[in-house]
């Protein structure tokens, strides 16, 4: 799994790098076909200067890709609560995964 590290402008600390580097290691163990992680954290005044640092997480998974974002007052915040949402996607991608299709189909003539 590939996982890169977006911080344009702005100072991260190694602890946050690590600690969201293992939980996308941990996601990628639910789900085997997650091939990629962009995390991307940033500074943004435009909307709300309190609520300035964004978390956003890019999930490549075959086929798909999970999009999740948070806004809050702090990178390490945002973080945890966009993983939460990456973990629920996730495990219910490989809910959906394992259930039968709603409809058979078939080209084949009998």
């Amino acid at each position: 799994m590939t996982i890169e590290f977006h911080t344009p402008n702005c100072k991260v600390s190694e602890k946050l790098i690590n600690n969201t580097r293992n939980k996308m290691l941990k996601l990628s163990h639910i789900n085997k076909e997650v091939s990629r992680a962009e995390i991307i954290l940033k500074e943004d005044e435009t909307f709300i200067p309190a609520e300035n640092k964004v978390c956003e997480i890019r999930l490549t998974v075959y086929g798909n890709d999970l999009l999740a974002r948070a806004r809050t007052d702090d990178f390490e915040t945002s973080a945890k609560e966009v993983v939460r949402k990456l973990n629920k996607m996730v495990k219910q991608q490989v809910k959906n995964q394992n259930e039968p299709p709603d409809e058979l189909t078939s080209t084949v003539k009998v």
